[in-house]
């Protein structure tokens, strides 16, 4: 049994999603390296407010932030203009706008973190891509244009997206579109994977 892709040049609709696959392989070479603190974190997150808390506390965070912006402009400007008669009024206020600043600016996400690296990636992969090349998934490995290209004892990622797969092994990193796919579908894929290395595939959702 083998299945069969046939990659087309990554377009920049994909960026976020590439990006979302290798947030994920970072996440999973971390929990390797430190599983004692990743238990914790995990064990946080089940305590995590539902996502309507959530975003109360995201519009509040932000309308507390304009606040103190608000008020620390009130007080720095008269204390940088004297700033001899009125220091205290000027930290006070200097502080209070850092602080509301930092409460304004919305928090990164790990995808967007990646998303240098995303588009990196995805350059350095279109480089690549030449008309007509295909990548076999077959019984005894992973075949690039009829040329093994790694064993699956070798293979250390296979992580899903909506609409990819990141493929990782060695110094080899592919992204292929399940609609890049020309034999087999993504279900039979998927299990197909996981029977041959003994791992789930690993998924960003």
């Amino acid at each position: 049994m083998e299945f069969i892709f046939r990659p087309e040049k990554i377009t920049e609709n994909l960026f976020y999603e590439i990006s979302e696959a290798v947030a994920k392989r970072a996440e999973i070479f971390s929990r390797r390296k430190l599983p004692g603190l990743w238990e914790k974190t995990d064990r946080l997150n089940e305590n995590r407010l539902p996502e309507k808390a959530l975003i109360r506390r995201r519009k509040f965070r932000r309308f507390y932030g304009i606040i103190c912006i608000a008020l620390g402009f009130f007080l720095f400007v008269p204390g940088l203009v004297k700033p001899d008669e009125l220091f205290v009024p000027l930290v006070v206020g200097a502080v209070a706008m850092i602080t509301g600043i930092s409460a304004v600016i919305p928090r990164k996400t790990n995808a967007e973190r990646y998303l240098k690296k995303a588009k990196k990636l995805a350059k350095a992969i279109n480089s690549s891509i030449e008309k007509d090349d295909t990548v076999v998934f077959g019984d005894s490995g992973i075949f690039e244009n009829g040329a093994l290209l790694m064993k699956y004892e070798e293979l250390e990622n296979l992580i899903e997206n909506r609409s990819i797969f990141l493929v990782c092994g060695g110094t080899k990193i592919m992204v292929l579109r399940k609609t890049d796919m020309v034999s087999g579908n993504p279900e039979e894929f998927g299990i197909f994977i996981e029977s041959k290395t003994g791992r789930k595939i690993e998924n960003c959702n």
